[in-house]
């Protein structure tokens, strides 16, 4: 990876700026898996041009600019090969308006994407403070992407499973681009508890696809398909988080995640594999007060909690080659206790998966690689019991 930037400040303007940045990556990749081979090549040239002023006064500001990405391509999946060139200019604009309790960033982007289109971005957020302690956030645009099939399902090769492209009605792999709406909503509150600072937030979003690229695993056991979405597709998010200091030196974060993921498969809806809709974290950390040099002892600990999962439909396998329609609900604990003798020395001592929750016959068929049965994507919790580890950092 090589990239530069370059900045220039007018002179008497500190409000207004001109900026370049460019930026080429190379990167290569060969995957075995059996007798299943994956290998691609990548090269991106990413040219980034952008201005800032203001309108007026420091209360209205923009951004203008242009970019160019180029993207190429060189995959290589059994004997099959696929190449494609992405070229894509684009121009983008922003406004910020400041208010005493708001603030409006309104953007916009075009891009001339050579295989998916004229590709027309906005996007807009909100923000307003009620009180100091109360701010709300609103944000809502659009946004698309190229899907890279085969590299983005790598976790599915080590399986029997044969790859299908279903669609040929774009220019990707066949496909079409990914295009989504997404709309949300925060709210952040800030309260006194035991005399200290606490904050929640509560927050709300929406994904709405208008085209996707689906991912089927439930098709068929022996088969992974990819095709273009036909009909919804949609992902409701509700995150809480509660951040609290019960007394000195001692952190408490609280946080709760609701995550409905949803879509139109060939075989109806359902609900997006691997997808838990109910989480739960839990996160406790303390320290003591550091001396003059240094020395300290600091504690954490962190509970995640994970409710069921549907799983993929291998309802058409043997019997011994079934998994349940659902996953088990389970919960990670993983702890570490440092002591810093210095502003140097550190040692600590950890330890994760607590609970020693494991997934037993995780992979399907496991004596049996070269069968038609035999799947090791289906890993949907930790396959290892707990694990303990210790640790020395010296700086010089």
């Amino acid at each position: 990876q090589v990239w530069n930037k370059t900045g220039y400040v007018f002179k008497g303007k500190p409000y207004q700026s001109l900026g370049w940045m460019n930026q080429y990556t190379y990167h290569q990749q060969d995957s075995f898996f059996g007798l299943r081979n994956y290998s691609g090549k990548q090269q991106t040239y990413y040219s980034n041009l952008i201005f800032e002023s203001i309108l007026g006064n420091t209360n209205h500001k923009y951004k203008a600019g242009a970019s160019f990405m180029y993207d190429g391509y060189d995959e290589m999946y059994l004997t099959d090969n696929f190449k494609r060139n992405e070229i894509v200019p684009g121009a983008f604009a922003e406004y910020t308006l400041t208010g005493i309790k708001y603030t409006l960033v309104a953007g916009a982007r075009i891009d001339f994407h050579n295989l998916a289109g004229t590709q027309f971005t906005p996007r807009l957020n909100f923000k307003y403070d009620f009180t100091p302690q109360t701010i709300l956030r609103l944000s809502a645009g659009r946004g698309f992407r190229t899907a890279n099939v085969f590299a983005e399902s790598q976790q599915y090769f080590a399986s029997n499973r044969s790859i299908q492209i279903l669609e040929n009605r774009g220019n990707i792999y066949g496909l079409k681009p990914e295009i989504a709406w997404n709309y949300g909503a925060s709210l952040q509150q800030e309260f006194k508890i035991f005399g200290r600072k606490s904050t929640v937030v509560a927050d709300f979003f929406i994904t709405d696809f208008q085209d996707q690229v689906m991912v089927d695993l439930d098709h068929s056991p022996q088969q992974l398909t990819f095709y273009n979405l036909e009909g919804k597709s949609f992902a409701n998010s509700f995150q809480t988080q509660w951040d609290f200091m019960p007394f000195k030196n001692f952190e408490v974060r609280l946080a709760y995640k609701y995550y409905d993921v949803q879509a139109d498969y060939l075989n109806g809806r359902r609900e997006v594999p691997f997808m838990a809709k109910h989480r739960g974290f839990v996160n406790l950390a303390y320290s003591t007060n550091k001396s003059k040099n240094g020395n300290f002892w600091s504690f954490d600990t962190t509970l995640n909690v994970v409710g069921k999962q549907q799983l993929p439909d291998t309802s058409t396998n043997p019997a011994a080659f079934r998994i349940p329609a659902y996953s088990r609900s389970y919960a990670v604990l993983n702890a570490q206790v440092s002591k810093n003798f210095n502003k140097k020395i550190r040692a600590y001592l950890g330890g994760e998966n607590l609970t020693s929750y494991y997934q037993k016959n995780a992979i399907i068929d496991v004596k049996n690689p070269f069968g038609n049965y035999f799947d090791g994507g289906m890993v949907y919790a930790p396959i290892m019991k707990a694990n303990f580890y210790i640790g020395l950092d010296v700086n010089f």
